[in-house]
């Protein structure tokens, strides 16, 4: 009997050993400029000095505003006090730097070695894993190389010195992580004013910086080694989801991500952007509509953004650690006003995605079923995902910026499309086809149609209960 228990709890200690936890932070965009003098905060007095209804900006920020380095020490202090331990990594998606014009390299540089301080201090036990983002301009590859050096290995640094992407190779658990350079891919002009600033040129327009044959080489390292992978980049595939039909990488190379995607679906177990600043995910299809990968975008640090306004964000993610299966991860997020109003950063989780879509798992499949709830007339889905996109932004900062809300069938489309449809001609087709049959009163109107009829008027009897 003894015996039997000691088995028992030798393997239940074993699958709890297999649990654990990676934190994914993005668009800090640090402003150190940033001051709660209106008068001395160019910021707030060009872009928010009417709107806001205060006569100065908050401790912890503003909506129109970069992060101050207040809210950036309340996000590190928060990733502390929720999940001090059983955290293996933390993905750093990109972008640290204030989006305002008139920092110098210098400038830039000490602000990214401040930055990589603070995590250094706040994880002393584990590796941070940043990205480029596309506003970490100004700085080369070696000068970034130099500064988080005591985070990446050797093999990482080559890569990373020379064009900006590398992969983490974890040998005793089976899986890679990979970290793409997606500031190569964007659109031709932006990519070579990037690059230009960056000191760097891109030669080919096919495959710059051979990151394309890099990337493919990897993933077929790691099947022939059977590892699992995450991809983990800065700027995603698709469209924006707050600022209608825009998109960012150039269609050839947001084309063939997906087709290498398709092509490596078996091991891929996720991928993790930022960039759009908002809390959305997207589904990747076979050439057959087979939902085959998924997408996950974290929402910001920084509450800014020219697409409008979000509360700061965090998220924890939870995941099986010798087969890389993500099981589940929370949000937590910064009520801004509340805490500038009462001078305390008060991180508090926002939702757990299992429970708060009542899901089963994290899976393209479950994912490509909750795309498809935002269209059902009964399921409150749509209600829900509006709320978390711009992180439980207030009601009246969200009726100024948003697309109209849950209550708005264009806007539910919107959404529906961006998450379903990852390259800007079928983002078209499904948002035009839909959008007809919406202004359509004709006998052969769309499910989608009445099922967003009837979505307007339960999200209408929710918010009156």
């Amino acid at each position: 009997m003894i015996r039997d228990y000691l088995v028992l709890l030798s393997w239940l200690c074993a699958v709890q050993g297999k649990i654990g936890y990676f934190w994914h932070i993005t668009d800090i965009h640090y402003d150190p400029r940033y001051s709660t003098q209106a008068n001395a905060n160019a910021c707030w007095n060009t872009r928010n000095g009417v709107n806001s209804g205060r006569k100065t900006p908050g401790e912890f920020g503003d909506y129109a505003c970069d992060s101050p380095w207040a809210l950036v020490e309340s996000a590190a202090s928060a990733m502390t006090s929720n999940r001090g331990e059983g955290i293996k990594f933390v993905l750093w998606t990109g972008d640290a730097l204030t989006r305002t014009t008139g920092m110098n390299v210098e400038l830039r540089l000490q602000c990214l070695r401040n930055l990589t301080d603070l995590l250094s201090r706040t994880f002393k036990e584990q590796f941070v894993f940043p990205a480029l983002g596309h506003d970490d301009i100004g700085v080369n590859f070696s000068q970034l190389a130099e500064i988080w050096q005591h985070w990446l290995p050797q093999e990482a640094l080559d890569t990373f010195k020379t064009a900006g992407y590398y992969t983490i190779e974890q040998r005793s658990e089976k899986y890679r992580i990979i970290f793409l350079n997606t500031n190569l891919w964007l659109n031709t002009a932006d990519s070579r004013m990037l690059h230009r600033s960056s000191g760097s040129m891109i030669d080919n327009a096919h495959d710059p910086f051979e990151q394309w044959s890099w990337f493919q080489k990897t993933l077929e390292t790691a099947r022939r080694k059977k590892e699992t992978v995450y991809i983990v980049g800065h700027t995603p595939p698709g469209i924006d989801d707050r600022e209608s039909g825009a998109a960012v990488l150039s269609e050839r190379h947001n084309t063939k991500y997906l087709q290498v995607i398709r092509l490596y679906s078996d091991i891929i177990r996720g991928q993790f952007f930022g960039h759009w600043h908002t809390d959305t995910f997207r589904v990747v299809y076979s050439d057959t509509g087979l939902p085959v990968s998924w997408i996950m975008m974290a929402p910001s640090i920084s509450p800014s953004t020219p697409g409008g306004p979000n509360n700061p964000g965090l998220r924890l993610y939870k995941f099986e650690t010798t087969t890389g299966q993500v099981l589940d991860y929370t949000q937590y997020y910064l009520n801004l006003p509340d805490a500038n109003s009462i001078g305390t950063a008060n991180w508090l989780p926002e939702y757990s995605l299992l429970e708060y879509y009542e899901l089963q798992e994290i899976t393209a499949i479950a994912l490509h079923d909750l795309a498809d709830r935002f269209t059902q007339f009964n399921d409150y889905a749509f209600v829900r995902y509006y709320a978390a996109n711009t992180v439980s932004l207030p009601r009246e900062v969200e009726q100024i910026w948003g697309c109209g809300g849950p209550l708005n069938g264009v806007c539910a489309l919107h959404h529906y499309c961006t998450v379903t449809r990852l390259n800007p001609e079928s983002y078209r087709e499904c948002y035009s086809s839909y959008a007809f049959a919406l202004s359509s009163t004709g006998p052969s109107t769309p499910r989608l149609y009445f099922s967003l009829l009837v979505l307007l008027v339960c999200a209408e009897l929710l918010r009156n209960r």
